[in-house]
């Protein structure tokens, strides 16, 4: 059992984690547990017992049930077994600080063992091998998964869920309260309630919450209809129910239901009103009136009808708050909104909480399909509340759906009565234009009652009327209904239109042609980039950019977008030192404050990325060459913040375009590596030695010399060799030969062995993962001296020092040296 790491990064006087080193008790089965861990970035800790001891992973996104989610999993130091009950608050300052809740637990045992004591044989022989299967038995988590390990990293791991009946696409991690305490980590990181009930009243008011008086009149936000569905992290899905749009204000223990037209609902549909009358809560909710059928689906002929006849269960399903007590919500995220929203409804009521689904449009678009569904809405996750038709809202329908203004009416033939079709409009530019005619959906009751409302007119209300081959009775067009159709012909009239029912609720102005819109033109004009009209790739392969906003410097608030936009404008400089050299990606997908990786294989590129195929001793690495802006900007989107070359082209991967010196500095000031970098200086310059310096980005510095691809591997590191021995003469007090660290302290190490093939280092203008995103940045020699510093040069500071001195490192890629005319000189 080792909980030394453990142990060493806790200060047991301050925080109340458990300190013990043995486990509590012998347990019948193997226990597992996630905790939900609020720290500088929200993160989700599994942890599997063995030998006595929680061995443990860091989630970034949490646990999925759904088996083509692949989860990142950073694994760290054993935490003592006692820890599996661990909840509270770690204080600020401390390792882990702040809030930890018990999310889930249960007991687990590795596929096909037969006993505790087989399953902990097999787990500690997947640890060996890097394949983890396990069946977990929890609250929330049931079923088959698998940890399998990164190959050539020993704490990056991926936890998947394998298809069983526990799979599942919707988020597990909605359910978002402890397991043991029923405590939910809120929305304010300083805040944690035991029962969201109490906390209700005390919800934590943002910075971009207003506060003013309720309003009365508030016009719901509208969604724009688009031709298919889709995918995309940054978007939540939600049923499209088919009943009537409303908006609820309750305030000063009075309760109003309004139409979207602003109409009144209180009297038709009062058992709405009374649940609302139950909310303690002054709000303002937006919502859909559904009444549900014997299946529990939703049936907009009973909502129709209700006030009639009663029947089906009549339900309010709330998904936006737009105010709180006298908060204006509006500018906060649809997200927040939902939050809070979540927090003040009613359980077992008439209001229900309008679940979501993030990111899979397209799988929960064919559930909502198969379960005979209207459609599905998809709406931005961090979308502000609009008053009017936005493409921050979609809606994607199952069947066609055409709302329609009845204006006219057919003779009746044979047996029927009242009328044969109804004549069909909608509004264009302010035109009432003919859309066809309908005569399938009615009984005789309807037909009744349909004609009855109808009002004769002689004249045609059609700004272009229609050839009709029948006899007609022209309408005062006020009647709106609801057409389902099959398809929209050229001239846009609705094939086989069949009538649902009258449309009380809507204004015939509302009822306008509603087209379709390309939702891969919505998604690129609804990105936040498109918004800013920055990022724009200069090539023209579609690429999508995603979670701009997420911090990626949490000391500086820089954000994805941030980088994205540093490397598009210094594309045309950092191209040609990646052009046709194999890349080690360095990635931070949640930014640096959680772990990152080094990623090499990158197997399920898009098709126009180019790769490159090396075979190493072991094993064939698919490498991605980065030829142009568009494939630069495409793995900086995947979260890689820092790109390392090879220092061969693939035309000729055994001859090296230059020569690296790294110097590193172990426990010296920084002066002295620039001391170090002057004393190479001296030496290469009187031999004509071409050679520029950059800083690391980091703590060290880089002196590169163009090798002009005529030397290999050993001749160009030999000759590395050479001049760090050379330096080392002239300089034995400040610098060091010695690999181990522990053998070059107060020194600057001379690593001439990043020359070796596969070997990569930091490119010139990368950024680097590190507090203030400094870059690596050329310098001219007179630049080399003391009060310099690494971090002179960020991603904030940089662009105009480019823009003034051009490209430093230019003369890397120029001619090589004459190998042999130096080893002479030398040798003289």
């Amino acid at each position: 059992m080792e909980l030394k790491k453990y142990l060493s990064k806790r200060n047991f006087n301050e925080t109340t984690e458990p300190h013990e080193k043995t486990k509590e008790h012998s347990s019948q089965s193997l226990l597992f547990v996630v905790q939900m861990h609020n720290a500088s970035h929200l993160h989700y800790d599994f942890r599997l017992e063995l030998d006595g001891v929680l061995k443990s992973w860091a989630i970034p996104k949490g646990p999925s049930l759904n088996p083509n989610d692949k989860r990142l999993a950073i694994q760290v130091e054993d935490h003592p077994y006692s820890y599996h009950n661990f909840e509270g608050t770690i204080p600020k300052g401390n390792y882990g600080a702040g809030e930890v809740i018990v999310w889930d637990k249960g007991n687990y045992s590795a596929l096909g063992a037969k006993s505790q004591k087989e399953s902990e044989q097999f787990i500690r022989q997947g640890l060996k091998k890097g394949h983890l299967k396990f069946v977990l038995n929890g609250h929330k988590l049931k079923g088959e998964f698998s940890l399998i390990r990164f190959q050539g990293d020993d704490k990056q791991w991926l936890l998947i869920k394998k298809s069983d009946v526990y799979a599942s696409q919707v988020s597990i991690l909605e359910k978002n309260e402890s397991v043991l305490s029923q405590r939910i980590i809120s929305l304010d990181p300083k805040k944690t309630g035991k029962n969201p009930k109490k906390t209700r009243n005390s919800i934590l008011i943002q910075k971009e919450i207003q506060k003013t008086t309720m309003p009365q009149i508030i016009k719901p936000m509208l969604a724009t209809l688009v031709d298919k569905p889709f995918d995309h992290p940054d978007w939540l899905f939600e049923i499209k129910w088919d009943g009537y749009r409303a908006l609820a204000q309750i305030h000063n223990q009075s309760v109003f239901l309004w139409s979207r037209n602003h109409l009144s609902f209180n009297s038709r549909f009062d058992p709405i009103v009374k649940a609302l009358n139950e909310m303690t809560v002054d709000a303002y909710l937006d919502g859909e009136i559904v009444v549900l059928n014997e299946n529990g689906q939703p049936s907009f002929q009973l909502v129709q009808n209700y006030l009639k006849n009663q029947e089906g269960f009549l339900v309010y399903y709330v998904f936006d708050l737009l105010y709180l007590k006298n908060n204006d919500l509006r500018e906060l995220t649809l997200l927040q909104r939902k939050e809070l929203l979540k927090q003040i409804l009613p359980k077992n009521s008439r209001i229900r909480f309008c679940e979501h689904l993030i990111q899979e449009g397209k799988a929960f678009f064919k559930v909502a399909s198969q379960a005979g569904f209207e459609g599905i809405v998809a709406k931005r996750i961090d979308s502000t509340y609009q008053s009017t038709r936005s493409k921050k809202w979609l809606k994607i329908k199952t069947h066609q759906r055409q709302e329609a203004i009845i204006c006219g009416f057919t003779t009746p033939r044979g047996s029927r009565e009242h009328f044969g079709s109804l004549l069909l409009g909608v509004y264009k530019d302010n035109e009432l234009l003919y859309v066809g005619h309908t005569g399938s959906g009615f009984d005789q009751k309807s037909l009744t009652y349909v004609r009855d409302l109808l009002k004769p007119q002689e004249t045609c209300p059609f700004s272009f009327p229609p050839k009709l081959h029948q006899p007609t009775t022209w309408v005062k067009p006020e009647l709106v209904c609801e057409i389902q159709f099959a398809e929209w012909t050229k001239e846009k009239i609705m094939r086989q239109a069949i009538f649902i029912d009258l449309r009380e609720d809507k204004k015939k102005q509302e009822v306008v042609l509603e087209e379709e819109v390309k939702v891969k033109k919505i998604l690129q004009e609804t990105s936040p980039i498109s918004k800013q009209q920055k990022i724009k790739p200069s090539i023209h392969t579609e690429l999508s950019f995603t979670h701009l906003d997420k911090i990626y410097w949490p000391q500086e608030g820089y954000t994805k977008g941030d980088l994205l936009e540093y490397y598009r404008s210094i594309s045309p400089l950092i191209l040609p030192y990646l052009k046709d050299r194999p890349e080690t990606l360095h990635r931070y997908p949640n930014g640096i404050g959680q772990p990152g990786f080094y990623q090499k294989d990158l197997l399920h590129a898009p098709n126009w990325v180019q790769i490159e195929t090396i075979s190493h001793e072991e094993r064939e690495v698919h490498y991605i060459i980065i030829n142009d802006e568009q494939s630069l900007l495409y793995v900086i989107n995947l979260g890689c913040i820092e790109l390392n070359p090879f220092n061969v082209r693939r035309q000729s991967l055994h001859y090296p375009d230059y020569l690296i010196l790294d110097l590193d500095p172990e426990g010296i000031s920084f002066d002295y590596v620039i001391e170090v970098a002057q004393g190479i200086h001296h030496i290469l310059d009187p031999l004509d030695i071409p050679h520029v310096c950059k800083t690391s980005g980091a703590t060290g510095l880089h002196i590169y010399i163009p090798m002009g691809t005529r030397y290999t591997f050993e001749e160009t590191t030999q000759f590395g060799k050479l001049i760090a021995h050379l330096a080392h003469e002239k300089m034995p007090d400040l610098t060091s030969l010695e690999r181990n660290p522990k053998n070059r302290q107060n020194k600057v190490y001379l690593d001439y062995l990043q020359n070796n093939f596969g070997q990569t280092v930091v490119a010139p203008y990368s950024v680097r993962p590190k507090p203030e995103a400094p870059i690596s940045t050329p310098l001219s020699w007179k630049e080399v001296k003391v009060g310099l510093r690494p971090t002179d040069f960020t991603i904030k500071n940089c662009l105009k020092r480019f823009q003034k001195v051009g490209d430093l490192f230019k003369p890397i890629l120029g001619k090589g040296i004459n190998l042999e005319k130096i080893l002479k000189q030398l040798d003289d």
